[in-house]
């Protein structure tokens, strides 16, 4: 395991809420495995086994596809497609019944995401997986009965295809060539991926799979705890609260949880606007260095969103263009998203290498992007007035000092 060892020093009293210690071993989440391997083996062994030594109507149900050349091979990926699919329609349908809000979905390098009503589509390295991105509008009692729902409508629609499937099969007439083979992969898959959801994967691993995050859930675990946490804060940023209005209690919980990097780091952020808009600017600078420690162990989306934002500060509040110049040079500004933080970020970074006009610009295009009416928009208007002011008033760029 890729681990790595974060000692903090005490955290000032003025910090608030106070920075508990960063001391322990964290693992490197975004290295590792979506899937582990002893469940793949696993997973196959049983298939084998069931080829070899099952009943003749097992063997019929599990009929190899490779031996159809071209026509089979189409077969074996429309069927994972479908397969795929239809595991997130189970999410889907649940979600879609027990009031949750969709907020995105992934299949293969295709991602759509919706942010205050705009829909964006985005692409990445991923070719053989989906998600659905939903989180439930309301955290009452009945947040974890729901969340295992959810969870377990995936596993339950890839169960139902199975069957569905093998049923088809075995009503298929043989001269339908394409059709047996696809109905035989999608059994093959949908009774893999059923066999393969059913064990817990390590905690670890970068994505959790169903079995792991219904174990948590059902016992109420620190990582459940912390997804709620994720769920309060995205529905404020949903109803577009401005940071300063949120309640204290949820952001003293972000400030005492533990787990994985990637969700501590959206509570750090969180922290670091809520404190911002309060004027205290302190125990922001203090949480946003945390957010830049956390960053170091999540993939390099949440890294560059990390750097970009204290980068950011680093222009309007800290008064060091050397600093902000240096993070932005590590940085894709392009992807950056939504549009409003990207044109942000082009507009500090323009700001720190001296180039007023193109800064002014960019502050221009961020205030044209923000969408109107919503109260978090006047911490963002506050933010780009900031920007304009330091625009205005720097005549000249500074020398960046080389590292």
């Amino acid at each position: 395991m890729d681990d790595k060892t974060v000692v903090d020093c005490p955290s000032a009293p003025a910090i608030n809420p106070p920075l508990p210690p960063l001391i322990g071993r964290i693992a490197g989440s975004s290295r590792q495995p979506g899937i582990s391997w002893n469940l793949f083996a696993a997973a196959l062994g049983i298939g084998f086994g069931l080829k070899l030594l099952g009943p003749a109507w097992v063997q019929i149900l599990l009929r190899a596809t490779a031996g159809g050349g071209a026509e089979a091979l189409g077969a074996l990926f429309a069927a994972l497609v479908a397969a795929i699919l239809l595991h997130e329609a189970g999410h889907l349908a649940a979600a879609a019944l027990l009031d949750f809000d969709l907020l995105g979905g992934s299949l293969g390098p295709f991602r759509a995401i919706r942010l205050h009503g705009r829909w964006s589509l985005q692409f990445s390295g991923a070719l053989l997986s989906g998600s659905v991105i939903a989180i439930p509008r309301r955290g009452d009692s009945t947040w974890r009965p729901r969340m295992l729902a959810v969870v377990a409508g995936g596993p339950l629609m890839t169960f139902l295809t199975g069957i569905f499937a093998a049923l088809l099969l075995l009503q298929t007439d043989a001269r339908h060539a394409w059709l047996i083979h696809f109905y035989s992969a999608l059994v093959e898959l949908n009774f893999f991926l059923f066999v393969l959801g059913l064990f817990p994967n390590a905690a670890s691993s970068r994505a959790r799979n169903d079995a792991s995050l219904f174990y948590a859930l059902l016992h109420n675990t620190s990582e459940a705890r912390q997804i709620l946490l994720y769920h309060l804060v995205t529905q404020l940023q949903i109803a577009g609260v401005r940071p300063r209005d949120y309640p204290e209690s949820i952001v003293r919980k972000l400030a005492e949880a533990r787990g994985k990097p990637e969700m501590c780091l959206v509570s750090a952020n969180a922290i670091v606007l809520w404190a911002l808009d309060r004027g205290d600017l302190a125990s922001a600078d203090a949480w946003d260095k945390r957010a830049m420690d956390l960053s170091d162990f999540c993939d390099p989306k949440l890294q560059a969103h990390a750097t970009a934002a204290s980068a950011c500060l680093d222009v309007i509040f800290r008064n060091n263009l050397r600093a902000a110049a240096h993070k932005f040079a590590e940085i894709p500004l392009d992807l950056l998203s939504p549009a409003w933080l990207r044109h942000r970020a082009r507009a500090a970074q323009r700001i720190s290498a001296g180039k007023i006009p193109e800064a002014l610009a960019e502050i221009a295009r961020a205030r044209y992007s923000l969408p109107n009416r919503l109260p978090y928009y006047e911490f963002e208007n506050m933010l780009l007035a900031r920007l304009h002011r330091i625009a205005v008033t720097t005549q000249h760029p500074l020398p960046v000092a080389s590292l």
